[in-house]
């Protein structure tokens, strides 16, 4: 019996997923872009941890391709739920007119130093992200800003398999060599997230911007899909089985 509702289970969730999702495409894939990652990480015993990530963005439902961004990430947990990571990756938007098309409108190479806490309310994760980060576009000029996010999860069944999530974050930019203050993006995102497998998680989502229109990172409204592929048990597999 306990199988069966389990199997009933995944079911709804997946119908749910194609229904919440698929919908909404249809009707406005017109004036949607799309905001695909990868992420690919590792965790090393109960303090070091390393991740790496992949960004395609469209301004048009999967056409329209024009920004793309891979960065990496390495993490030290301070207490179990206080975590700083250095983050170092490259950035760079294209022209709006067709894919990645030239001449480029930003393309930067970035350092953060960014920390992470994570909290609970009863079934509810909460989790706030400290970045500060210093951009060095390729023109010459520089950049600094200050990002501040927060997140809730909620899991929708028993064994934590689906979850639902909702943040938002807010980005200051300071330019290089003034005082000026700029409020330069707001992204709201709410998203469900399956686990496949151990190893393997995908989520679908929704996320809206509001841009100052700065030279980098220009749209609105995305479809979110990414892809986690989390190798630190594949690694615990592979020792298990040459220990045996």
């Amino acid at each position: 019996m306990k199988t069966h509702i389990c199997t009933m289970s995944r079911w709804f969730s997946t119908i749910f997923i194609a229904l919440f999702f698929l919908i909404p495409v249809k009707n406005y894939s017109q004036g949607l872009g799309c905001w695909n990652s990868f992420n690919l990480a590792y965790d090393k015993g109960k303090k070091w941890s390393f991740a790496s990530e992949v960004q395609l963005r469209s301004l048009q439902f999967y056409k329209n391709y024009n920004y793309h961004e891979y960065k990496g990430i390495i993490g030290y947990k301070l207490i179990p739920n206080l975590q700083t990571s250095l983050v170092i990756g490259r950035y760079t938007t294209f022209g709006t007119g067709k894919t990645f098309q030239t001449p480029k409108l930003a393309e930067e190479f970035r350092v953060a130093v960014q920390l992470g806490l994570k909290n609970s309310i009863g079934k509810v994760q909460v989790d706030h992200r400290y970045r500060f980060e210093k951009r060095y576009y390729t023109s010459g000029n520089r950049g600094i800003r200050f990002r501040y996010r927060v997140g809730l999860s909620i899991p929708l069944d028993e064994k934590k398999l689906t979850s639902l999530s909702a943040s938002n974050e807010f980005l200051i930019a300071i330019n290089s060599g003034s005082s000026i203050i700029r409020y330069d993006k707001n992204r709201i995102n709410i998203g469900l997230t399956r686990k496949i497998t151990n190893t393997v998680s995908m989520q679908l989502g929704y996320l809206n911007q509001y841009d100052s229109k700065s030279a980098d990172e220009p749209g609105n409204n995305f479809f979110v899909y990414s892809l986690f592929l989390n190798i630190s048990n594949v690694s615990s597999n592979r020792s298990h089985h040459a220990e045996n």
